[in-house]
Protein backbone atom coordinates (compact mmCIF):
# COMPACT_ATOMS: atom_id res chain seq x y z
CA UNK A 1 0.00 0.00 0.00
CA UNK A 2 1.64 3.51 -1.05
CA UNK A 3 0.22 6.77 -0.32
CA UNK A 4 1.99 9.85 -1.96
CA UNK A 5 3.20 12.93 0.68
CA UNK A 6 2.02 15.96 -0.12
CA UNK A 7 4.60 18.28 -2.59
CA UNK A 8 6.69 14.63 -2.96
CA UNK A 9 3.86 12.74 -5.31
CA UNK A 10 6.92 11.55 -7.19
CA UNK A 11 8.31 9.62 -3.98
CA UNK A 12 5.20 7.34 -2.78
CA UNK A 13 5.14 6.49 1.24
CA UNK A 14 5.31 3.33 1.98
CA UNK A 15 3.42 1.25 4.47
CA UNK A 16 4.01 -2.15 5.84
CA UNK A 17 1.42 -3.93 8.23
CA UNK A 18 1.60 -6.82 9.92
CA UNK A 19 -1.24 -9.26 9.46
CA UNK A 20 -1.32 -12.22 12.22
CA UNK A 21 -2.05 -15.87 10.25
CA UNK A 22 -2.62 -18.99 12.45
CA UNK A 23 0.33 -21.28 11.57
CA UNK A 24 -2.49 -24.08 12.23
CA UNK A 25 -4.54 -22.76 9.12
CA UNK A 26 -2.74 -20.51 7.01
CA UNK A 27 0.23 -23.15 6.01
CA UNK A 28 -0.73 -24.53 2.29
CA UNK A 29 1.49 -27.99 3.82
CA UNK A 30 -1.84 -30.49 4.20
CA UNK A 31 -0.30 -33.86 3.94
CA UNK A 32 -3.11 -35.58 5.46
CA UNK A 33 -6.17 -33.76 4.24
CA UNK A 34 -6.76 -31.98 7.75
CA UNK A 35 -5.91 -28.10 6.36
CA UNK A 36 -9.18 -28.37 3.80
CA UNK A 37 -11.88 -29.58 6.45
CA UNK A 38 -10.12 -27.17 9.26
CA UNK A 39 -10.93 -24.00 6.62
CA UNK A 40 -12.94 -24.87 3.96
CA UNK A 41 -16.64 -25.02 4.17
CA UNK A 42 -18.85 -27.07 6.41
CA UNK A 43 -18.07 -30.81 5.44
CA UNK A 44 -21.47 -32.88 5.27
CA UNK A 45 -20.31 -35.79 7.27
CA UNK A 46 -23.09 -38.62 6.92
CA UNK A 47 -21.96 -38.56 3.05
CA UNK A 48 -20.02 -41.56 3.26
CA UNK A 49 -18.74 -40.76 -0.26
CA UNK A 50 -16.55 -37.88 1.24
CA UNK A 51 -14.07 -41.26 2.14
CA UNK A 52 -13.46 -42.15 -1.32
CA UNK A 53 -10.88 -39.73 -1.99
CA UNK A 54 -9.46 -38.90 1.17
CA UNK A 55 -6.02 -38.43 1.40
CA UNK A 56 -5.04 -41.04 3.54
CA UNK A 57 -1.04 -40.89 4.60
CA UNK A 58 0.42 -44.10 2.62
CA UNK A 59 4.02 -45.42 2.08
CA UNK A 60 3.85 -43.77 -1.20
CA UNK A 61 4.83 -46.68 -3.08
CA UNK A 62 1.67 -48.11 -5.23
CA UNK A 63 1.72 -51.64 -6.37
CA UNK A 64 0.64 -51.06 -10.05
CA UNK A 65 -0.05 -55.11 -10.34
CA UNK A 66 -2.91 -54.44 -7.72
CA UNK A 67 -3.86 -50.14 -7.89
CA UNK A 68 -3.59 -50.24 -12.18
CA UNK A 69 -1.37 -47.81 -14.20
CA UNK A 70 -1.03 -44.33 -13.77
CA UNK A 71 -3.67 -41.53 -15.41
CA UNK A 72 -1.02 -41.12 -18.50
CA UNK A 73 -0.28 -45.27 -19.39
CA UNK A 74 -3.87 -45.51 -19.20
CA UNK A 75 -6.21 -46.01 -22.77
CA UNK A 76 -8.78 -43.53 -23.94
CA UNK A 77 -11.14 -46.56 -23.40
CA UNK A 78 -10.19 -46.67 -19.34
CA UNK A 79 -9.99 -43.38 -18.85
CA UNK A 80 -13.61 -42.76 -19.91
CA UNK A 81 -15.08 -45.87 -18.26
CA UNK A 82 -13.24 -44.27 -14.89
CA UNK A 83 -14.33 -40.75 -15.40
CA UNK A 84 -18.28 -41.54 -16.34
CA UNK A 85 -18.29 -43.94 -12.89
CA UNK A 86 -16.86 -41.19 -11.05
CA UNK A 87 -18.37 -38.18 -13.01
CA UNK A 88 -19.85 -36.98 -9.14
CA UNK A 89 -16.37 -37.48 -7.22
CA UNK A 90 -15.20 -35.36 -10.26
CA UNK A 91 -17.38 -32.71 -10.06
CA UNK A 92 -17.49 -32.26 -6.68
CA UNK A 93 -13.46 -31.62 -6.53
CA UNK A 94 -13.02 -30.02 -10.06
CA UNK A 95 -16.61 -28.46 -10.45
CA UNK A 96 -18.10 -28.50 -13.83
CA UNK A 97 -15.90 -29.91 -16.79
CA UNK A 98 -16.15 -29.78 -20.69
CA UNK A 99 -13.98 -33.36 -21.42
CA UNK A 100 -14.94 -35.65 -24.55
CA UNK A 101 -12.58 -38.36 -24.85
CA UNK A 102 -14.15 -39.26 -28.09
CA UNK A 103 -13.25 -35.82 -29.84
CA UNK A 104 -9.40 -35.09 -30.82
CA UNK A 105 -10.11 -31.45 -30.03
CA UNK A 106 -10.86 -31.43 -26.33
CA UNK A 107 -7.45 -32.42 -25.40
CA UNK A 108 -6.57 -29.39 -27.04
CA UNK A 109 -9.32 -26.98 -25.97
CA UNK A 110 -9.85 -27.69 -22.74
CA UNK A 111 -6.09 -29.37 -21.96
CA UNK A 112 -6.31 -27.71 -18.11
CA UNK A 113 -9.49 -29.70 -17.65
CA UNK A 114 -7.92 -32.67 -19.11
CA UNK A 115 -4.67 -32.23 -17.00
CA UNK A 116 -6.66 -31.78 -13.44
CA UNK A 117 -8.42 -35.11 -14.00
CA UNK A 118 -5.56 -36.77 -14.29
CA UNK A 119 -4.26 -35.49 -11.80
CA UNK A 120 -7.02 -35.92 -9.57
CA UNK A 121 -7.00 -40.23 -10.55
CA UNK A 122 -3.40 -40.22 -10.09
CA UNK A 123 -3.72 -38.68 -6.04
CA UNK A 124 -6.69 -40.94 -5.49
CA UNK A 125 -4.75 -43.85 -7.12
CA UNK A 126 -1.77 -42.51 -4.65
CA UNK A 127 -3.71 -42.50 -1.53
CA UNK A 128 -4.53 -45.80 -2.09
CA UNK A 129 -8.04 -45.85 -2.87
CA UNK A 130 -7.37 -48.80 -5.69
CA UNK A 131 -5.22 -50.72 -3.23
CA UNK A 132 -1.67 -51.39 -3.99
CA UNK A 133 -0.60 -49.79 -1.14
CA UNK A 134 -0.78 -49.49 2.73
CA UNK A 135 -1.57 -46.59 5.44
CA UNK A 136 1.28 -45.48 7.39
CA UNK A 137 -0.16 -45.60 10.66
CA UNK A 138 2.60 -44.62 12.03
CA UNK A 139 1.98 -41.52 11.29
CA UNK A 140 -1.39 -41.11 13.15
CA UNK A 141 -0.33 -42.57 15.82
CA UNK A 142 2.22 -39.78 16.40
CA UNK A 143 0.37 -36.34 15.01
CA UNK A 144 -0.55 -33.93 17.62
CA UNK A 145 -4.17 -33.67 16.29
CA UNK A 146 -4.81 -37.59 15.67
CA UNK A 147 -3.25 -38.23 19.19
CA UNK A 148 -6.14 -35.68 21.03
CA UNK A 149 -8.71 -37.84 19.29
CA UNK A 150 -7.15 -41.07 20.30
CA UNK A 151 -6.76 -39.52 24.16
CA UNK A 152 -10.73 -38.11 24.61
CA UNK A 153 -13.00 -40.37 21.71
CA UNK A 154 -14.98 -42.13 23.59
CA UNK A 155 -15.05 -45.75 21.59
CA UNK A 156 -17.80 -46.72 23.86
CA UNK A 157 -20.20 -45.10 21.75
CA UNK A 158 -19.02 -47.31 18.88
CA UNK A 159 -19.96 -50.74 18.60
CA UNK A 160 -18.28 -52.25 15.99
CA UNK A 161 -15.07 -50.58 16.98
CA UNK A 162 -12.46 -51.24 19.39
CA UNK A 163 -10.34 -48.37 21.16
CA UNK A 164 -7.11 -48.21 18.98
CA UNK A 165 -4.61 -51.25 19.95
CA UNK A 166 -1.66 -50.06 18.36
CA UNK A 167 0.37 -53.25 18.94
CA UNK A 168 -1.04 -53.81 15.74
CA UNK A 169 -1.72 -51.24 13.46
CA UNK A 170 -3.73 -52.51 10.20
CA UNK A 171 -5.55 -54.44 12.68
CA UNK A 172 -6.00 -53.14 16.15
CA UNK A 173 -5.97 -49.57 14.54
CA UNK A 174 -8.05 -49.62 11.13
CA UNK A 175 -9.35 -47.24 8.41
CA UNK A 176 -12.19 -46.91 10.54
CA UNK A 177 -10.50 -45.59 13.37
CA UNK A 178 -9.13 -42.98 11.53
CA UNK A 179 -12.36 -41.93 9.94
CA UNK A 180 -13.80 -41.41 13.22
CA UNK A 181 -10.66 -39.39 14.56
CA UNK A 182 -10.63 -37.28 11.68
CA UNK A 183 -14.53 -36.49 12.08
CA UNK A 184 -14.02 -35.28 15.17
CA UNK A 185 -11.21 -33.15 14.97
CA UNK A 186 -13.01 -31.55 12.19
CA UNK A 187 -16.13 -31.11 14.69
CA UNK A 188 -14.06 -29.84 17.67
CA UNK A 189 -12.03 -27.29 15.61
CA UNK A 190 -14.91 -25.98 14.17
CA UNK A 191 -17.01 -25.93 17.38
CA UNK A 192 -14.34 -24.21 19.60
CA UNK A 193 -13.96 -21.84 16.41
CA UNK A 194 -18.04 -21.15 16.38
CA UNK A 195 -17.87 -20.98 20.36
CA UNK A 196 -20.20 -23.93 20.62
CA UNK A 197 -18.29 -26.77 22.13
CA UNK A 198 -19.06 -27.91 25.23
CA UNK A 199 -17.97 -30.43 27.42
CA UNK A 200 -20.40 -33.70 27.90
CA UNK A 201 -22.33 -34.04 30.85
CA UNK A 202 -21.32 -37.01 32.58
CA UNK A 203 -22.28 -36.74 36.05
CA UNK A 204 -25.93 -37.22 37.56
CA UNK A 205 -28.99 -34.09 36.11
CA UNK A 206 -29.31 -31.25 38.71
CA UNK A 207 -33.11 -31.56 40.02
CA UNK A 208 -35.86 -29.02 39.30
CA UNK A 209 -34.75 -25.50 40.69
CA UNK A 210 -37.56 -24.31 42.65
CA UNK A 211 -37.01 -20.73 43.03
CA UNK A 212 -36.98 -19.49 47.64
CA UNK A 213 -38.23 -15.96 48.95
CA UNK A 214 -34.55 -14.81 50.23
CA UNK A 215 -34.37 -13.94 53.79
CA UNK A 216 -32.05 -11.82 55.87
CA UNK A 217 -31.79 -10.22 60.06
CA UNK A 218 -30.37 -7.41 58.10
CA UNK A 219 -31.80 -3.75 59.30
CA UNK A 220 -31.25 -0.32 57.82
CA UNK A 221 -29.74 1.56 60.54
CA UNK A 222 -31.21 5.35 59.84
CA UNK A 223 -34.78 6.66 58.82
CA UNK A 224 -35.77 6.50 55.16
CA UNK A 225 -37.58 9.68 54.55
CA UNK A 226 -40.47 9.51 52.86
CA UNK A 227 -41.53 9.99 49.20
CA UNK A 228 -42.75 13.85 48.80
CA UNK A 229 -45.23 13.13 46.05
CA UNK A 230 -45.05 17.31 43.19
CA UNK A 231 -47.08 19.66 43.93
CA UNK A 232 -49.27 21.07 40.75
CA UNK A 233 -47.15 23.56 38.74
CA UNK A 234 -47.92 27.46 39.49
CA UNK A 235 -50.78 28.81 37.58
CA UNK A 236 -52.20 32.65 36.89
CA UNK A 237 -55.56 33.90 38.73
CA UNK A 238 -58.45 35.33 36.32
CA UNK A 239 -57.30 38.64 37.31
CA UNK A 240 -53.74 38.11 36.85
CA UNK A 241 -54.50 37.17 33.25
CA UNK A 242 -56.53 39.88 32.94
CA UNK A 243 -53.86 42.61 34.12
CA UNK A 244 -51.34 41.15 31.51
CA UNK A 245 -53.74 41.72 28.69
CA UNK A 246 -54.34 45.27 30.24
CA UNK A 247 -50.76 46.16 30.37
CA UNK A 248 -49.98 44.83 26.69
CA UNK A 249 -47.21 42.63 27.57
CA UNK A 250 -46.74 40.07 24.56
CA UNK A 251 -43.50 38.81 25.16
CA UNK A 252 -44.86 35.15 25.88
CA UNK A 253 -46.00 35.10 22.98
CA UNK A 254 -42.94 36.65 21.00
CA UNK A 255 -40.58 33.75 22.58
CA UNK A 256 -43.55 30.95 21.37
CA UNK A 257 -43.37 32.16 18.00
CA UNK A 258 -39.48 32.67 18.12
CA UNK A 259 -39.20 28.87 19.31
CA UNK A 260 -41.29 28.15 16.64
CA UNK A 261 -39.67 29.01 13.94
CA UNK A 262 -35.80 28.80 15.17
CA UNK A 263 -34.62 25.46 13.37
CA UNK A 264 -32.65 22.37 14.75
CA UNK A 265 -29.20 22.84 14.37
CA UNK A 266 -27.04 21.19 12.11
CA UNK A 267 -24.33 20.60 14.32
CA UNK A 268 -20.52 22.04 15.45
CA UNK A 269 -19.36 24.62 13.07
CA UNK A 270 -16.26 26.33 14.21
CA UNK A 271 -16.17 29.71 14.38
CA UNK A 272 -12.88 30.33 12.92
CA UNK A 273 -12.76 29.95 9.61
CA UNK A 274 -10.26 27.29 7.96
CA UNK A 275 -7.26 29.27 6.01
CA UNK A 276 -4.84 28.43 3.64
CA UNK A 277 -1.31 27.70 4.40
CA UNK A 278 -0.01 28.02 0.90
Amino acid sequence: MTRPRPGRSEEPEVIVQTVYQNPLTASTYDPDGLQAILTGDDVDWDDSSIWDAWPWVTYGVVDASVAGPVWEDMDKDAKETWYEENEDLVESHLGQVNINFDSPLSGVLFEDQHTALGNLYDGIRQQGAFGGTEIDYSYYQNDSLYQLAWSTVNWDDYEDLDAPDWTTPGEGVTQEHLKVATEYIGRTFRSVANDSYRMPWDAELPGKWEPVEMKTDYKTPFDIPGIVQALPGPSMSPNLRALKVRSGSNMEGVFKTLQTNTPNQTGFVSKTPETSTT
